[in-house]
């Protein structure tokens, strides 16, 4: 239970609650007035042993009862209300019991740095609420350490939290990120009180259901981005990178069209992509100081608003963010097959900046590959610290956009991953196209081409399309069949005019409409199996390069076929 374990309690006016749960004998101020005290609690008083008038000292049963567990309303009531309480106190004493006094500040610091009390998740609470003047500190011994403003140095030091909050100031002017920095390296004893004891903290009421195990967390936070939705620093958690190593994390155009296929090297590629929320409040350990952004307010409250972020479904979310548009890529690595695989990247700005940047100049930018499903994923890494600042009318776009977990993928014998799919300027993609009768499903934003069915995977499967610029539109249809025979991929190559219905002759080649109707495939290949490659250079048509891998899946009968296609590859 959350109370566990604690040792301190607060009085509120004619009432003392006591959040002891040992059977230790702890001397502490006692009032005339009546003990608010719970029947189950066995108390013990005796006269005071401490020389303070109108103190004296209280013995509490090692069964103590602080909340009726098994009453669900209770227990909601009383952990949505203990800020309150704590808050309202009027005084608060934490007895730090396994801190012993010391003249010596630098000891005491690290003493207390060492104590339970500060790396609880529940003590945060008690830490934060009460003002300054009314939380006392007291050793073991109960020799008096001081108030929470005469330790506020050792304190902020041991805690991270910035003196102005722990000096008074209103707790709103924290960003998300600040907050859940605070408590980024607490723990507790129950999984569902890593969200429960930053309720006050968050000014956030919500029914308490043990069990839940992470989700609770995640419900805290969609709490918190409904109560404040403005507060980007929610998002902006994760290991941040500053620009020297953004290179690092962008593939460029020139080694994307290179024979040999980019290996899955973990220091370049992305392992893993992940939705918009944090797993636990250890994600923004390195946020403390991210702040919200004065563009934010613009950004909602403009004429032409922008919609706040909404949950449409489990794990995803869409949201409006303003959006550069570099036509940059990166590499994802796939654990099964393990290839890296070149995925479009998009920078987002998050509408909060570095609270240390006097000048606001810098900008808190969330990196996004495409997830497949038409959902964008983000890589643990928090975002790419810039120079600029978020200005708005110099962001591209602003974009809708859904991010969500990466999908895992049970693969099929027959399905196709195309690790490479990419055209060198001034080539120029102009779509796909799937057979009516097409057993298969491409979803070009992951590159990944699914079988419906293990039954009917021979016949045609795919036609890419591709102009030779903008101002020419010939180009090539690049079809893709399977064959029945050991499933090998047949590849047919036909020069194509995009612009008429009619098909024209010139230097000596026939281009066919883009309907493919009656057309003749001008370059063929049955690509060898396990390995092989194809390179089609035919002028004034695109270069292309083709190489195909089958690789098995865990070693089991089911396999999958990894592509390569570079169009436009002058090699």
């Amino acid at each position: 239970m959350p109370l566990h374990n604690m040792r301190s309690f607060h009085t509120r006016g004619d009432s003392m609650r006591l959040r002891i749960t040992t059977g230790e004998s702890y001397p502490f101020p006692m009032s005339n007035s009546k003990l608010d005290i719970p029947r189950s609690w066995r108390v013990e008083s005796k006269p005071s042993e401490t020389g303070w008038s109108g103190f004296g000292s209280i013995r509490i049963s090692p069964y103590v009862c602080c909340i009726d567990k098994s009453s669900s309303a209770e227990l909601t009531e009383a952990i949505n209300s203990m800020f309150r309480w704590y808050t309202n106190a009027a005084v608060c004493h934490v007895v730090l019991s396994d801190v012993k006094a010391t003249s010596d500040r630098a000891v005491l610091e690290e003493r207390m740095a060492q104590s339970r009390w500060s790396t609880r998740g529940w003590t945060l609470q008690e830490l934060l609420a009460p003002p300054p003047e009314k939380l006392i500190f007291y050793s073991s011994e109960w020799t008096r350490l001081g108030s929470k403003t005469d330790c506020v140095d050792i304190v902020s030091s041991i805690t991270r939290i910035n003196k102005q909050y722990l000096q008074g100031q209103d707790l709103r002017h924290a960003s998300v990120a600040q907050k859940m920095s605070w408590a980024a390296l607490r723990q507790t004893s129950q999984l569902e009180d890593v969200a429960y004891c930053l309720l006050g903290l968050f000014d956030i009421n919500m029914p308490m259901i043990y069990g839940e195990g992470h989700r609770a967390f995640t419900r805290l936070q969609e709490a918190i981005m409904t109560s404040t939705p403005d507060d980007h620093s929610l998002f902006a958690w994760g290991p941040i990178l500053d620009e020297a190593d953004i290179a690092s994390k962008v593939t460029n155009y020139s080694e994307v069209l290179q024979k040999e296929a980019p290996p899955p090297d973990s220091a370049t590629c992305e392992l893993e992509l992940f939705g918009l929320l944090a797993a636990s409040p250890k994600d923004f350990e390195h946020s403390g100081n991210i702040i919200v952004s004065r563009e934010a307010a613009r950004f909602y409250k403009s004429p032409d608003n922008a919609n706040v972020p909404t949950k449409v479904g489990r794990d995803t979310f869409r949201l409006d963010l303003p959006m550069w548009e570099q036509n940059m890529l990166a590499l994802y690595h796939w654990r099964e097959p393990d290839i890296a695989q070149i995925r479009s990247l998009d920078y987002a700005a998050l509408l909060c900046h570095f609270e240390d940047d006097p000048s606001s100049s810098s900008s808190v930018i969330l990196p996004l590959l495409s997830n497949g499903g038409l959902t964008l994923g983000r890589p643990r890494t928090l975002c790419y610290r810039r120079r600029q600042g978020i200005i708005l009318t110099s962001v591209s776009e602003k974009r809708t956009v859904s991010i969500a977990p990466e999908m895992r993928i049970n693969f099929r014998s027959g399905d196709v991953i195309f690790r490479r799919m990419v055209c060198g300027s001034p080539i120029q993609n102009a779509g796909h196209s799937m057979a009516g009768d097409s057993w298969y499903h491409l979803d070009s934003a992951i590159g990944f081409l699914s079988s419906f069915s293990p039954q009917h995977r021979d016949g045609r499967m795919l036609t890419l399309h591709y102009k030779k610029s903008d101002k020419d539109d010939r180009g090539i249809s690049i079809v893709f069949h399977r064959l029945a025979t050991d499933d090998q991929m047949f590849i047919e190559v036909i020069p194509v005019n995009f612009a008429g219905k009619d098909r024209i002759k010139s230097v000596g080649i026939t281009w066919y409409h883009s309907t493919l109707a009656q057309a003749i495939p001008m370059f063929t290949r049955s690509m060898a199996l396990p390995n092989d490659e194809w390179h089609v250079k035919k002028s004034p048509m695109p270069d292309v390069y083709l190489r195909s891998e089958r690789v098995s899946i865990d070693g089991s009968d089911v396999f999958v076929d990894v592509l390569d296609l570079l169009v436009g590859f002058g090699g």
